[in-house]
């Protein structure tokens, strides 16, 4: 199949999250819905795959063969829309609210096992089709917030996959127009 060389991927995305208990990826209607939409992200996504890896290397000095003996896959965003459930799902922090007081609070330090979040990020293309990263992970490193009278806040979050589904960290997936699709070679 030939790429086309100039496919440029300009823009941004949605940004969905959900905590996950299942053990399989649901499909995209179940995942994409409104109530796990986060919102409005700012500065943009980061995802970064980072391999160790371990060399055999001869009598010579030369590397013979290679393995990866680890894979880590993170994912960066800052979330910019306001939504303080989303903070449970970025600690171990419990989420109270109280009807009577008119109050909702998000309470540290109750320590525990994180919460397996299933990330999902679209983005759409310029041909209308879309590119789609998902991930289950925790959010182990924490998360930033800023509160500034000049800037809006913005929750700078980072995940890290966890290997909670056999042989899945992480996975793209692109949707392929009719005609990239023709030129697929079968297997």
């Amino acid at each position: 199949m030939s790429k086309d060389k100039n496919d440029v991927l300009m823009g941004a995305g949605e940004f969905y999250m959900s905590e996950f208990t299942g053990d399989k990826i649901p499909d995209h209607a179940t995942i994409e819905v409104p109530e796990n939409n986060v919102g409005h992200t700012s500065g943009g996504a980061s995802f970064e795959y980072t391999p160790e890896t371990y060399e055999i290397v001869n009598s010579y000095g030369k590397t013979v063969k290679k393995f990866i003996t680890k894979e880590e896959c993170t994912f960066k965003t800052g979330l910019l829309t306001w939504a303080i459930e989303n903070i449970s799902l970025l600690s171990t922090a419990k989420v109270t609210e109280d009807k009577e007081k008119k109050v909702k609070k998000v309470t540290f330090g109750t320590g525990g096992a994180l919460k397996n979040i299933l990330i999902r990020f679209v983005h759409t293309k310029e041909n209308g089709k879309k590119l789609r990263l998902t991930m289950i992970a925790n959010s182990g490193n924490g998360f930033t917030m800023e509160f500034s009278g000049e800037k809006e806040t913005i929750i700078d979050a980072e995940f890290t996959a966890i290997s909670y589904i056999d042989n899945f960290l992480a996975e793209f997936e692109e949707e392929l127009t009719d005609e990239e699709a023709a030129a697929v070679k079968s297997k």
